[in-house]
């Protein structure tokens, strides 16, 4: 099992994937106050689905240089390492935001029915990436 997270100030998304059947769901978005997500929420997670990796995605600028967001987000990836010991991997997430809405756009009216959001649409896209550059 893995995690991807897409990282914010407000809202920290969560997809959930496998390696083993290349795919991943959207699953979670964290509410989080200054990048700060509710830490017994997240050790929910993280304790009842044992993730092997943990994916973050890396806010780079389209140019490659590094974002505004960058360091709170490097703050988090090391948040989550020394606290539940397991590898955090950072992937490039330029466009996963866009990605994410494009595919919310497409799929309206079963979105809009559940609790998916760009947050965790844009993890589940994380994980796809990294599945990507995997193969």
């Amino acid at each position: 099992v893995i995690l991807a997270f897409d990282f914010g100030l407000k809202n920290i998304g969560i997809a959930i994937g496998q390696e083993v059947t290349g795919s991943a769901e959207t699953f979670y978005s964290l509410k989080a106050k200054n990048g700060k997500p509710n830490i017994d929420e997240l050790d929910k997670i993280i304790y009842e689905w044992k993730p092997s990796i943990l994916l973050l995605g890396d806010p780079l600028n389209m140019d490659g240089s590094v974002s505004d967001i960058k360091l709170e987000t490097e703050k988090f990836s090391t948040f989550i390492k020394n606290r539940y010991g397991i590898p955090t991997v950072p992937v490039d997430e330029r466009l996963t935001t866009r990605e994410a809405l494009e595919r919310i756009k497409s799929k309206r009216e079963y979105l809009h029915k559940s609790n998916l959001d760009k947050h965790s649409v844009s993890a589940q896209i994380i994980f796809e990436s990294w599945l990507r550059e995997q193969n």
